[in-house]
């Protein structure tokens, strides 16, 4: 190859069938798959925009001829399983420190570390019952977890809601509530 062959760069033209469903598909359902791998990271957000990239990534590569339909699933499988893979990675990394670090002192350490870190009962159960509710609300469709943040979180009035969905109010109260049985159903899988 010659080196002027090697300087021309590669193109590569993105299909047109389904680029403009997967990018307006990923604008729609973004935030609720950043907070996915956030809540599920914890304080790690450079992390969490990696896994995105890289959803975005897969996505580009493979998501361009799924139905419009069926996007925002194909987007939530495919962000689990960045995440599994990642988790993965982790626990190599970190049983590798582990057996690099094991030496008597700092084992001692360590478990000294744990045995001083105590919580009361209640701040306990009311940590755990704030992980399980982060953990089910982004386990929800897009549109559920807008819906009860909006409400929920944000403080948003009924009227206010279906003004900026532009649908009656009657019609927010029955998604509200459909979202939260779909809730309560994701409370349980969480449960201990």
């Amino acid at each position: 190859m010659s080196i002027a062959a090697a300087s021309v760069p590669i193109v590569i033209d993105p299909p047109t069938d389904g680029w403009a469903d997967l990018r307006r598909e990923f604008a729609r359902s973004g935030d609720a798959l950043h907070r996915y791998f956030a809540v599920r990271l914890g304080a790690d957000a450079s992390s969490a925009d990696d896994l995105m990239q890289q959803l975005w990534m897969q996505a580009a590569r493979g998501a361009t001829h799924v139905p419009a339909a069926e996007l925002e699933f194909w987007l939530r499988r495919a962000a689990r399983n960045l995440l599994a893979t990642y988790w993965r990675k982790q626990r190599t990394r970190a049983t590798t420190e582990l057996n690099a670090a094991a030496n008597g002192d700092e084992a001692t350490r360590l478990a000294q570390r744990f045995i001083s870190t105590s919580l009361p009962a209640d701040e306990l159960e009311r940590i755990e019952l704030h992980e399980r509710l982060k953990l089910a609300i982004t386990s929800l469709p897009t549109s559920e977890q807008e819906l009860l943040i909006r409400h929920y979180f944000e403080g948003a009035s009924h009227a206010a809601i279906a003004e900026a969905m532009g649908i009656s109010e009657r019609a927010v109260e029955g998604r509200l509530y459909r979202a939260r049985a779909l809730l309560r159903d994701r409370m349980t899988r969480y449960e201990t």
